[in-house]
């Protein structure tokens, strides 16, 4: 849409406007450039732009209800520098009204916190006058907006509501506007080792014996196994190490966020795991009906998850066989499974090229997932079970891998290797 939105713009602004006309003001076009490069306009407006050839962008700045301030900011751009800025017209079609959310307000010179409003969707805004409505959408029909707005207040925004808008009236979020810089080629990590593999495409050395307090079984098998019907009982399964509260952590921060939009936790996002972490977290396992579901698939799992067995991960397991919806890579599966006893015993820091392979898989894996869950309210329901039970996963597995010594960052990395040999194949689609 913001591709073609000024080829619809009339000539420049000339005559009277109408109650409804808006205008903007074209700054110029620039190569390689982002909105925080153009700070000193703010004060004029907000600053977004649109996406040309050869990594050039189209900057504006608005928008306005009077012509006169609007022309006036365009001479005032010229005096500055930016000979071609030029007052336009935005076009009104009223007939094209698509329904948005509305969930958050901005004025003044306050900064917006995207990554934080991301969350939400897709975001636009309308932004006049200095005063920025950010929206997300569109939905079909104002009744498919109304069945997502549960999800957006439950992310925090409690005010949100359905709004019919005119879209050639909006103002498309970008990487420009926020600064956000979105993998463009995922890259995926080699984790199909050759019989005899370079040091540094080996991702983890086999460490013998075990450590902890959750072993792996003495009789790992060193290759694939043949599968089996049985299934665990989530009442008997591994309980997870003990976590240490005392721990500032990213991975806790970031349950600690889900568990904040989903209404179980009330204080700040420190990234320690406390008691009020730990209330919180026990409070929406046993109380979001999308983590009840997965409970219970997790009781059909194969017995095949050997190290890790523990609760939250196989419910983690049971979300990535939903979200993969048939599309899983079975014989990568297979592999994976086969490397499994040796990294979940793995005492030894990742290699370099190692540790780079997961953390980009983790990151492609939840940009990816994001973009998912906003395409549908169920897509977010198992998006907040699956967070739940991954950041919950990779807290237990740092604290089993610093029972060996291992620093903070090293366990980390470890914790991520051993979640992409758990549901990395199930999330193929997401690469």
């Amino acid at each position: 849409m913001r591709k073609f939105l000024f080829s619809l713009l009339v000539l420049f602004v000339s005559g009277s406007l109408t109650a409804q006309d808006l205008l903007t003001v074209r700054v110029g076009v620039f190569r390689d450039v982002k909105a925080s490069e153009f700070t000193a306009l703010k004060p004029l407006g907000f600053v977004y732009g649109i996406s040309g050839a050869d990594n050039t962008t189209e900057v504006f700045v608005g928008h306005y209800n009077e012509q006169e301030k609007a022309v006036n900011i365009a001479a005032n751009l010229q005096q500055q520098g930016y000979r071609n800025a030029q007052a336009f017209k935005l076009p009104l079609n009223t007939a094209a009204t698509v329904y948005y959310i509305q969930f958050s307000l901005h004025s003044g010179s306050r900064p917006i916190e995207w990554p934080a409003l991301e969350r939400a969707g897709k975001l636009f805004v309308t932004s006049t006058d200095g005063l920025t409505k950010i929206m997300t959408g569109p939905y079909p029909d104002a009744q498919a907006a109304a069945a997502a707005l549960p999800t957006i207040r439950g992310l925090g925004y409690r005010d949100a509501f359905v709004k019919p808008v005119d879209p050639a009236r909006l103002i498309t979020i970008g990487t420009f506007e926020t600064g956000i810089k979105k993998p463009l080629i995922p890259i995926t990590l080699a984790d199909t080792p050759s019989p005899s593999p370079p040091a540094d495409n080996t991702p983890l050395s086999p460490a013998p014996g075990t450590y902890g307090t959750n072993p792996a079984p003495a009789s790992a098998p060193a290759t694939n196994p043949a599968p089996t019907n049985s299934t665990p009982n989530l009442a008997s399964v591994v309980s997870g190490p003990s976590i240490d509260g005392r721990t500032k952590r990213p991975s806790t921060a970031e349950l600690q966020r889900v568990l904040k939009e989903k209404g179980y936790y009330e204080s700040s996002v420190d990234g320690y795991y406390g008691p009020g972490t730990t209330a919180a977290f026990d409070a929406a396992w046993a109380g979001m009906a999308e983590i009840q579901k997965y409970k219970l698939l997790a009781t059909m799992l194969p017995t095949e998850y050997v190290g890790a067995n523990w609760e939250e991960t196989l419910v983690l397991i049971a979300i990535a066989e939903e979200v993969a919806a048939g599309t899983a890579n079975g014989e990568r599966a297979e592999r994976m499974l086969a490397q499994r006893p040796a990294i979940y015993t793995a005492s030894q820091p990742l290699s370099p090229a190692a540790m780079t392979r997961v953390r980009n898989w983790a990151a492609t894996i939840w940009t990816n997932l994001d973009e998912w869950a906003i395409e549908d309210p169920l897509h977010a329901q198992i998006f907040s079970a699956f967070r739940v039970a991954y950041h919950q996963t990779q807290i237990r597995l740092e604290d089993h891998y610093r029972l060996s010594g291992l620093g903070a960052n090293d366990a980390r990395d470890l914790a991520t290797a051993m979640l992409q040999n758990l549901i990395g194949a199930k999330l193929d689609r997401f690469l």
